[in-house]
């Protein structure tokens, strides 16, 4: 079975990894987990799913999705636990959910199934339920996929991204995907950050997986979480608690305080997490040796806003929609994902500014990016002070 689990809730494991290589990413995956305390033996006996990120379906190198070559990793070190059935799945973005076999084969997913034995696919392959979820801040009721909640052991193998409205994603801004379409519009439906920072928070209290991996490996930079750019950081993370790793993964994206971060702070403050950094137990890596070089953040300017003044301020500030009409293939996904209906039609889309909440689940869903987040002229002056 194993060794026995060092439980240490705020205790995260770290392993150097700079390329996808095979043995070199089990090697790290194993290290990561062993240094984080190792697996909770409950995750050793019986099923147990592992959420990915499969956003879209993009190739591993764009740096979109999980790679699979850690869920391989994962994979084959519970095995040697002696897991039992093991499922990969996740909820895609909107339109993406009726493309699952391109989705699977683009992401390397079929695959890595094939070659594991492992069932792959979408988690609301088995459909969704309506529960509610208790102390819900936003989202008082959800409709969740049926696989996640009859899984008795989740693992989240996340992506590290970066987030054009929430700054990261991460461990927690992955189940945001255990939800379907219309409830994540739900969490969406406001100019204020903090809506949509509680609405997946709200989810994650639901979801609460047993155990966390982290692919920051390559992660991505500029304007995430779907039309930004690779970066290589070099890092598996592991652990028990998911605003713990998260706020590992913040300094390696060369935040000095993670707590900046509007995610990190709100879920410190709601008792998910340490509310230092002195709270993370770090193993296997030294903070100093952690942040990458040059990483580029998203371009939002929200956190700069004073908290009480966010809500007023966001329109003013945050990043907008704006299409780059040459690249649009007018295919109408921006109209489908848009949770306000603030997209009308003419030979294009055109965004009704007094609608629009600038989720920028437009920009992200786009599959060509021709949907751009742009900064308005006071952002930019505001980035020009800035820099």
């Amino acid at each position: 079975m194993g060794e026995k689990q060092e439980y240490a809730p705020f205790r995260v494991g770290a392993a150097r990894c700079v390329s996808y290589e095979p043995s070199a990413v089990e090697e790290a995956v194993e290290r990561a987990v062993q240094a984080s305390g190792g697996w909770p033996e409950s995750c050793c006996s019986e099923e147990v799913l592992l959420k990915a990120n499969l956003l879209a379906p993009r190739p591993p190198e764009d740096a979109v999705t999980t790679h699979p070559e850690v869920l391989r990793g994962v994979v084959r070190s519970l095995r040697r636990r002696g897991a039992g059935r093991i499922r990969i799945g996740d909820n895609p973005g909107y339109i993406y959910a009726s493309q699952k076999e391109l989705l699977l084969e683009r992401t390397g997913m079929k695959r890595l199934g094939e070659d594991e034995d492992v069932p792959v696919g979408t988690l609301s392959d088995e459909g969704v339920e309506e529960v509610p979820i208790p102390g819900g801040r936003v989202l008082s009721r959800a409709r969740v996929s049926t696989r996640i909640l009859r899984s008795r052991y989740l693992v989240n193998v996340a992506k590290l991204k970066t987030h054009v409205e929430t700054e990261m994603t991460g461990c927690l801004k992955n189940l945001f995907g255990i939800a379907d379409t219309q409830t994540r519009k739900r969490a969406h439906q406001s100019r204020d950050t903090s809506h949509l920072v509680h609405g997946i928070l709200d989810l994650f209290t639901l979801a609460r997986p047993l155990f966390h991996v982290l692919d920051a490996v390559v992660a991505m930079e500029g304007n995430g979480p779907s039309h930004g750019s690779p970066k290589r950081v070099g890092w598996i993370l592991a652990g028990p608690n998911a605003p713990s790793i998260d706020l590992v993964a913040a300094v390696s994206m060369g935040y000095s305080n993670p707590f900046d971060i509007p995610l990190l702070r709100t879920a410190a403050e709601r008792g998910l997490g340490p509310r230092s950094l002195d709270e993370v137990d770090l193993r296997g890596a030294n903070w100093e040796e952690l942040p990458t070089a040059g990483f580029r953040r998203a371009s939002g300017l929200v956190r700069f806003i004073p908290t009480p003044l966010r809500g007023f301020a966001h329109r003013w500030v945050a990043l907008r929609p704006q299409l780059e009409r040459s690249a649009c293939v007018r295919c109408r996904v921006c109209q489908e994902v848009c949770p306000v209906d603030a997209l009308a039609w003419d030979d294009g889309p055109v965004v009704d500014s007094n609608r629009c909440v600038q989720c920028l689940c437009c920009h992200e869903m786009c599959p060509t990016g021709a949907m751009k987040a742009a900064a308005n002229p006071l952002a930019r002056w505001v980035q020009g002070m800035r820099s």
